[in-house]
C-alpha cells in the first residue's frame, strides 16, 4: 500500500530537443483558437506554439488527465471563470498539475495576468504543481506532450541566441534559468534533461 501511495503522487518531466519531439508519435492535438477545443481529457495530448499564451494540464498518475492551452486575449479575460470550471469539470480532485507559458510584452498585456491567475487557482485547488513561468525571450515557444501511462511530460522549449541569433533548446538544468523567470518543481516531480535526471540535491533552486 505505501508503493502504491508513493507512485500515486509523482509525474515525469522531460524536456528534449526538436528532433527528438518531432519524432514523437503524438496523438489528441490541443489548439488555442476559439473554434476548437482548448481543453482536452484523453490519456495522451499534446499542444505546440505556447508562446504568450498559458498552457499545461491536471493529472490524477495513471489515472486521468487534461490539458489546455489558452490564448491570452480578451475572450478568455472576460470568461476566466468559466475556463477555470471547465477545467476542474473533466479532471475532478486533480493530485498534480503544470503551467508553462507567458511573455511580458506591451503588445500582449493579458499574458502575465492570465498565467498568474491560473497559478493562484492550480495552487489553491492542487497539492503539487510544477511550473515554467515567463518565456524571457520574445521569440522564445514551449510545446509539450503527456501520456497518462507514462505519467510523463515531454517538453520542448526553444529560443534564440541574442549574441549569434541561432535557434536552441532547453538541454541543460541552466538553460532554464535563461529562458524562464521562474521555474519550480513540485515535490514528487522527477525532472529530466533528455535521459539523464536533474537532482534536487545539485539543482536545489528548481525544487522549491
Amino acid at each position: 500500500m505505501e508503493m502504491n501511495s508513493q507512485i500515486a503522487f509523482t509525474s515525469n518531466i522531460r524536456f528534449v530537443e526538436h528532433h527528438v519531439f518531432s519524432r514523437m508519435n503524438k496523438q489528441n492535438f490541443i489548439d488555442y483558437s476559439h473554434i476548437r477545443p482548448n481543453i482536452l481529457k484523453a490519456d495522451e495530448f499534446y499542444s505546440t506554439e505556447i508562446r504568450t499564451c498559458t498552457g499545461g494540464g491536471l493529472v490524477k498518475p495513471f489515472v486521468e488527465a487534461e490539458g489546455f492551452h489558452f490564448w491570452d486575449d480578451l475572450k478568455n479575460k472576460k470568461r476566466f471563470p468559466q475556463l477555470v470550471n471547465m477545467l476542474f469539470h473533466f479532471v475532478r480532485e486533480p493530485q498534480r498539475g503544470l503551467l508553462l507559458g507567458s511573455k511580458d510584452l506591451k503588445s500582449n498585456p493579458y499574458s502575465i495576468e492570465q498565467f498568474e491567475n491560473l497559478k493562484k487557482v492550480f495552487l489553491d485547488r492542487v497539492k503539487f504543481v510544477s511550473f515554467f513561468q515567463k518565456h524571457k525571450f520574445t521569440n522564445s515557444e514551449t510545446a509539450y506532450h503527456y501520456s497518462v501511462p507514462a505519467d510523463t511530460w515531454t517538453l520542448c522549449t526553444s529560443y534564440t541566441d541574442p549574441i549569434n541569433k541561432q535557434r536552441k533548446f532547453v538541454k541543460k538544468p541552466e538553460d532554464l534559468f535563461n529562458v524562464f523567470e521562474n521555474v519550480s518543481i513540485a515535490d514528487g516531480d522527477r525532472l529530466f534533461m533528455g535521459k539523464k535526471e536533474v537532482l534536487p540535491s545539485e539543482y536545489t533552486e528548481l525544487f522549491i
